[in-house]
């Protein structure tokens, strides 16, 4: 048993912060004892604590859509959106093999332990090699194998593939779980498609794909099937099932609006990468009143760069608050649900993403004794407006010290970082010169 010392934010249903707490923690079991005053610390025996007065204690991060292999692809392509990224994309992914896999999602595993993420939502092929890198280093992950049939390129995974995958993983264990990886309506057929939901139908899967991501997307959708990529969606009984969908940039009309949130779509919103892009700041305000669940995302790590969540958290509140011209369309406390409790509740997760009795032990300790940020009067808005990754000093997972201290323990760092640059060197050579 140990404790972790600092402001305690809890984001829990009543939203409780202690000034100067503690949270008390079973290592065995994984699961947060108690959560008070410092006098806790004398009540259980507690001798070892993570953090002091100058901390600001949060639960972890969760990333709830990403492509985290796709580290090894630093740098290879800039500014062009769309189709034409995707085309790009597909002709170096083309060249993958497993280890290739493997080594990114590591990579990018230690970017997200880093900068505070304990969790997170994959899409992505050889799945298998990311399953291995989440067990390997005790992190959160729901993952999903993907499948694209309309296209050359990229490697083929059947949906009866992924699905095997899925089911192998489904609820693995506490940290590890699935979904049905169809990436998107332009890539997979209309019998795929149709399949895939009477699939999740029957076995309670959810579909994890894209959603009215691009304009382009908008233009093939309408052009090839007569209707809208979320009008479609529905015909399909997408909306219908369990499912996670990223994006949902483009939302044409009220009835959509509606729709999505009739059906409480959980949405994966990534802000910064659809920015970038070019691509239209999706409509959160509007699908939240109407009940959509809206969680955060970084996308993957080509697109966004350095997987910080809260990064991502400043651009969803900036974004948000432009579109609608208000400094105060949405709130720091909002933001920060998305990235927490919220996201927890759409990948499934239950008993995380919050601070309390008998939640999961993910947590994260910021060094919140820097010039940036004191002095503190609103810890939402400290950690929204002062603080980013390189703030993260210890990372707990399921009750098991990740990072302390800044040094993380579960995996040799350097090594991967010098193969990581070996694989994006072999990616380079068959790209340019494929066999």
């Amino acid at each position: 048993m140990f404790g972790v010392r600092g402001i305690i934010v809890t984001m829990d249903e009543y939203s409780r912060v202690f000034w100067d707490g503690v949270v008390v923690v079973d290592s065995d079991s994984g699961v947060i004892v108690d959560v008070g005053d410092l006098g806790l610390i004398r009540d259980y025996g507690v001798e070892v604590v993570y953090g002091d007065s100058r901390s600001i204690v949060m639960p972890g991060l969760i990333n709830t859509h990403t492509h985290s292999p796709m580290s090894i692809f630093r740098g290879f392509v800039s500014g062009v959106s769309g189709f034409d990224w995707l085309r790009r994309v597909w002709d170096i992914e083309a060249q993958l093999k497993p280890r290739h896999v493997y080594v990114g999602a590591l990579l990018s595993i230690i970017s997200m332990i880093r900068s505070g993420t304990t969790a997170f939502a994959d899409h992505y092929f050889y799945a298998e090699e990311i399953a291995k890198a989440v067990v390997e280093t005790g992190v959160r992950a729901v993952l999903a194998k993907t499948v694209i049939d309309l296209h050359e390129g990229p490697p083929k995974h059947s949906l009866k593939e992924s699905l095997s995958f899925a089911k192998k993983y489904f609820n693995f264990s506490d940290s590890l779980s699935t979904m049905i990886g169809v990436h998107s309506l332009y890539s997979c057929s209309i019998e795929t498609l149709r399949e895939a939901v009477s699939i999740s139908m029957d076995t309670g899967i959810p579909i994890h794909m894209h959603l009215s991501e691009s304009r382009d997307e908008v233009k093939f959708v309408k052009e090839s099937y007569g209707v809208t990529p979320i009008k479609l969606a529905d015909d399909l009984g997408i909306l219908g099932a369990k499912h996670l969908l990223a994006h949902v940039s483009y939302v044409v009309d009220e009835y959509e609006l509606n729709l999505l949130g009739r059906v409480k779509a959980r949405i994966a919103y990534a802000p910064f990468t659809k920015m970038r892009g070019g691509q239209a700041i999706a409509p959160i305000m509007d699908l939240m009143v109407r009940g959509a669940s809206i969680s955060l995302a970084t996308d993957g790590p080509l697109s966004c760069g350095d997987l910080d969540m809260f990064r991502e958290m400043k651009f969803m509140l900036a974004a948000q608050n432009l579109k609608y011209g208000s400094a105060s369309a949405l709130k720091p406390i909002d933001v920060i649900k998305a990235s927490t409790v919220d996201a927890a509740m759409n990948l499934g997760f239950k008993n995380l993403g919050f601070i309390g009795k008998g939640a999961k032990a993910d947590l994260i300790v910021l060094n919140a004794w820097k010039s940036k940020v004191i002095p503190i009067k609103d810890v939402y808005y400290t950690i929204l407006y002062c603080l980013n990754g390189g703030d993260v000093d210890t990372v707990i997972i399921n009750g098991k010290p990740i990072m302390v201290n800044g040094v993380i323990r579960v995996v040799d760092e350097e090594k991967t970082i010098e193969e990581a640059v070996k694989v994006a060197g072999e990616l380079e050579d068959l790209t340019i010169n494929p066999q």
